[in-house]
């Protein structure tokens, strides 16, 4: 409608770069959505292990005491701001 692309712009792209075993490619079309999802990979592997009935793996105390206290409104937040600066910086830049 813009013109602009938008965060997950090139989202496809990069999962098919990805299925090829292109991850240098899959970076360079979308690197928020693919720090992301290796992000939610990691998490989701760690909460398997934990299902399972391995080790449940925990940040440390004083990095999750803080984290613990952002309320979930506050997390959108910086989510959305997270998908408009770099809205912005890959159309202006």
């Amino acid at each position: 409608m813009t013109g602009w692309d938008c965060p997950l712009c090139g989202g496809t792209r990069m999962g098919a770069a990805l299925l090829h075993g292109d991850v240098l490619s899959a970076f360079m079309l979308n690197p928020l959505a693919l720090i992301g999802l290796l992000t939610l990979g990691v998490l989701g592997s760690l909460w398997v292990v934990e299902a399972a009935g391995g080790p449940a793996v925990r940040l440390p105390r004083p990095l999750a005491e803080p984290l613990r206290r952002v309320r979930a409104n506050q997390w959108l937040v910086v989510g959305l701001a997270v998908a408009v600066v770099y809205t912005l910086a890959r159309n202006l830049l």
